[in-house]
């Protein structure tokens, strides 16, 4: 009963979402990407909605932790993130950049899912293409861009604690 009290919570509220964006899902100025949600085992559900700045052409994603019952716990806002993945009681989130000289790199954010606070901050040299959490963690494919033209890619498998530290790294390549 429990399960269902949640997911026509979350329908109802995607919906609510949705409508107040008006059509497509964009904000009132017709700016923002759809809204998403993540529903945590507790009944925990956090919705995210992005705005996009066309001047600067960043965005802000707001994310909201709203408790089974429907009161908000707290409100995060991150700038430029690509992805959120609930990972043990983190949310994890990437933010690729490319450097003038064309290297990338991703920055992964954990934000503490109980208070909505930044739990730790991990560069990674690459392009993050995949985040799993498991038990001890998440891990994160990393794809590193060829030098050359002539040059291949390298990939690997990098294993991050839920404290933000590397706890392995395997070759893919």
């Amino acid at each position: 009963m429990k399960r269902i009290l949640i997911t026509t919570f979350t329908i109802t509220l995607l919906a609510a979402i949705a409508g107040a964006n008006g059509p497509g899902g964009h904000g009132p100025e017709g700016y923002g990407d759809d809204a998403g949600a993540i529903v945590a085992s507790n009944g925990t559900i956090f919705v995210t909605s992005s705005t996009i700045d066309t001047g600067t052409r960043t965005s802000t994603t707001t994310i909201k932790a709203i408790n089974s019952s429907g009161a908000m716990l707290w409100s995060a806002s991150l700038s430029n993130i690509g992805r959120l993945e609930l990972s043990g009681s983190n949310l994890i989130a990437t933010n690729v950049t490319t450097a003038s000289v064309g290297t990338v790199s991703t920055t992964l954010t954990a934000i503490s899912s109980s208070s909505g606070s930044v739990a730790w901050t991990r560069n990674l040299n690459g392009r993050v293409t995949s985040l799993e959490p498991f038990s001890a963690g998440t891990y994160a494919i990393v794809v590193v861009p060829a030098t050359t033209s002539s040059g291949s890619a390298s990939r690997s498998l990098v294993a991050i604690g839920n404290d933000g530290s590397v706890l392995w790294t395997v070759s893919l390549t």
